[in-house]
This record gives structure tokens, sequence and C-alpha cells, in this order.
């Protein structure tokens, strides 16, 4: 078949001009985009949790009335080398999201929360 005018052209594929577009439209283009990540919530929320507690730590490390303060023994030993241990990965982290910040968003997030909580914990 052979049509002479861009109207025809039209009128064979049902075409009809709307401001509106159309369901199939839509799906198409919501089925074209990547899906969200809901993981991002939770990341910053870990990086808190993990920063609060490196920063309980390192608190409790200073207080002479803490269970793991100073001359508390092997408890204070214990928990201390393990808030010293949780504050370099903390800011090996934040360095190294730092240097490939495209690369890796999500830790950019865990390590900026992360130490975010350490510093208002050691601050207060």
């Amino acid at each position: 078949m052979y049509f002479n005018s861009f109207d025809e052209r039209l009128n064979r594929i049902d075409w009809q001009p709307s401001a509106v577009p159309t369901r199939q439209m839509i799906d198409r283009v919501l089925a074209s985009r990547l899906p969200r990540q809901p993981r991002s919530a939770v990341l910053s929320l870990a990086g808190a949790i993990a920063g609060i507690l490196i920063g309980t730590g390192l608190k409790g490390m200073a207080l002479a009335g803490s269970p793991w303060g100073p001359e508390t023994g092997l408890a204070g030993a214990i928990v201390g080398s393990l808030a010293l241990t949780g504050l370099a990965a903390s800011v090996t982290a934040a360095l190294i999201a730092a240097v490939k910040g495209k690369e890796a968003p999500r830790l950019i997030q865990f390590a900026s929360m992360n130490l975010l909580m350490i510093v208002v914990l050691l601050l207060s």
C-alpha cells in the first residue's frame, strides 16, 4: 500500500494527538529506569550505629568510672583496643571514600555517618 499524505499515515497507525501520555508509554519509561536502592538509608543507619558504638568505646576509655575505663584490667584493654581499631578502620574507610567518591557512593554514606557520630560523641 502506498500512502500519499502524512495524515493518511497517521490514520493508518491510529495515532491521535494528546497531551496525556498513554499507559503503555508510562510503563515503558518506568521499566527502563533503574530500580531504586532502598539500602541507602540502611547504610547511613549502619554507619551511625557503628559510629555510636566506636565513639562510646573511645569516650569510655578516658572516663574513670566506666567499666572499660582506665585501670579496669582485661575488659578495658579489650574494649579499648576494639574502639581504637574501629577508629582506625573508620578513618581508613573515609579516606578511601574520599579518593574513590564516584566509584563507591555507598561507602561515602557509611563512612560519613560513621565519622560524624564518632566526632559528636567525642565532643559531647
